[in-house]
């Protein structure tokens, strides 16, 4: 980065981290800062985050946003909506927003709204006529995630016209599990992927054919579907010309489930919710452009996870949904940040710094019977995002109330702690206090975000995806990193590859003496 940028982020940074110690205990700032919640609560729509028990008092926020301020965030924000090229190592335009129907020229619009309509009539059709029972999406990393996730989360309030599954993995039992049991004639396998290079995607796309091909013959490529940036791939894989749905190189696949990557999802659940869907990532994409960064949700959350990272220096990050149907968010999102913000290089080619945390989770209340011992009481524990939906979709109150009451509890239990005093007048007069006490010692100050959506909607769950997408955005902004190329994902599917033409041809080439073993145990 230039000179001058550089010397001012760094003076921000290091006024940042005077402030640090003079944060004191998270319980008390709400006392401190009579006006806390007013400042650290923010709500666009059914979504509501509640910032207040972070480790973050208003002078150090204060001071986050004049930080926002110096890495020109304005200024970034107005060239992604506009198209510009935000994406400067593949010099592309960062457009997953005009999916939504927001930004882009009027020509993207029009191309974009003609895909609309092709799926939305295309899912119709495949509704209306009943011939298939089943969809088999096959695809991976954002061709799969993505859709995984709304999937499980439509089924809240939408019913499933036809049964759909994925397959993912390079493992023969993910292409297994995904045909077992289904009829062939009455089964709908929709190929997806941007370069149709993937090679998990290829195989499993091959033993689809072949599963369709011994049992419908030549009329097999009536049932195969491709969604893709490569029609020529799809076509030189024999699937007719309109059967291929394109979307386009200004769309990341791990911003792709808007996109005609989406097709499974409107083909088992219907356009109208599909629709909806975007609708509520839109209402989020606008907040983002349109209120200043002081009342700016994507903004807030993206400052925070700098200050966690940056300042008080955790590793990674919890995020932990209590909803079922949302179960599949930590895993989405792993993707989402750490492909696009995993990055040790700023974009001028200079080391970066701390950048993104590892991101890990898992559904509440599983996590409190694993991994929550560590984060109450282990080293050095970690920032958590809860995720809970207020209105029960189950027909169960009784469970639903349970389930809140302890996703409220948890973030109290972690800000709160327990002192070793409190513990010393619980066991009274035992003779092994001294012993004892320390262990049941919770230090508290940890800090979360509670993020509640009124209900789990289509609307809702575009708000609360777009929300983390415009928040990875603004902490790329900040690292000065290219959130939207994934170089890092490349090597190993290189030497992949070489190693499988070897092990196919019997003909080792020059390893490590260790890989060499390795690929020996296969020969034998």
């Amino acid at each position: 980065m230039p000179v001058d940028n550089y010397t001012n982020r760094v003076a921000h940074f290091q006024k940042l981290e005077g402030l640090a110690d003079s944060v004191g205990p998270i319980r008390e700032l709400f006392d401190t800062e009579p006006k806390r919640l007013e400042r650290f609560v923010l709500r666009e729509g059914p979504l509501r985050a509640d910032f207040s028990k972070q480790a973050v008092s208003e002078n150090a926020l204060n001071a986050l946003q004049d930080l926002s301020a110096a890495c020109h965030l304005e200024e970034w924000r107005a060239k992604l909506f506009a198209g510009d090229t935000v994406n400067t190592s593949e010099n592309r335009a960062v457009l997953h927003m005009a999916l939504r129907g927001v930004g882009g020229s009027e020509a993207i619009q029009k191309e974009v709204a003609a895909m609309r309509e092709r799926m939305a009539n295309f899912s119709n059709k495949v509704r209306e006529e009943g011939k298939f029972k089943a969809v088999v999406h096959i695809g991976i990393g954002g061709s799969d995630l993505g859709p995984r996730l709304v999937a499980d989360a439509f089924q809240a309030t939408g019913e499933m016209a036809l049964e759909l599954r994925f397959a993912e993995n390079v493992d023969g039992a993910s292409i297994n599990d995904a045909l077992d049991g289904l009829d062939p004639e009455s089964t709908l396998v929709v190929v997806v992927s941007k370069s149709f290079t993937t090679q998990e995607t290829r195989m499993n796309a091959e033993a689809a054919r072949e599963w369709l091909t011994e049992a419908l013959g030549k009329k097999a490529g009536d049932n195969f579907i491709a969604v893709t940036a490569n029609r020529e791939g799809a076509l030189a894989f024999d699937i007719p010309s309109h059967q291929i749905f394109d979307f386009w190189d200004w769309v990341g696949g791990r911003y792709s489930v808007w996109s005609a990557v989406g097709l499974s999802l409107q083909i088992a659940f219907g356009p109208d919710i599909f629709a909806e869907f975007l609708q509520g990532a839109a209402k989020m994409d606008m907040h983002f452009r349109d209120q200043p960064l002081q009342e700016n949700l994507p903004v807030m959350m993206a400052l925070i996870g700098i200050w966690n990272r940056n300042i008080l220096g955790y590793s990674s990050q919890a995020v932990i949904p209590y909803s079922r149907r949302v179960r599949k968010l930590a895993a989405f999102l792993q993707q989402l940040e750490m492909e696009s913000n995993g990055k040790r290089i700023t974009r001028d080619g200079s080391e970066a710094g701390l950048t993104c945390p590892i991101i890990w989770g898992d559904e509440g209340t599983n996590g409190q019977h694993a991994f929550f011992q560590w984060l109450h009481q282990g080293t050095p524990g970690a920032p958590v995002d809860f995720v809970a939906v207020l209105k029960d979709h189950s027909a169960r109150p009784d469970h639903h109330a349970a389930l809140l009451a302890n996703c409220f509890a948890q973030s109290e239990a972690l800000m709160l702690g327990k002192s070793e005093q409190q513990v010393r007048d619980e066991l009274e007069d035992r003779p092994d206090v001294d012993a004892i006490a320390p262990q049941k010692t919770f230090p508290g100050n940890r800090p979360s975000t509670t993020i509640t959506l009124d209900e789990l909607s289509p609307f809702a769950l575009g708000h609360l995806i777009a929300l983390y997408e415009h928040k990875v955005f603004v902490q790329g902004v900040i690292w000065d990193v290219n959130s939207f190329d994934q170089w890092g994902v490349q090597l190993g599917k290189v030497l992949a590859s070489t190693i499988l033409d070897e092990l196919e041809s019997g003909e080792t080439g020059h390893h490590d003496a260790s890989t060499t073993a390795l690929m020996a145990l296969i020969s034998k």
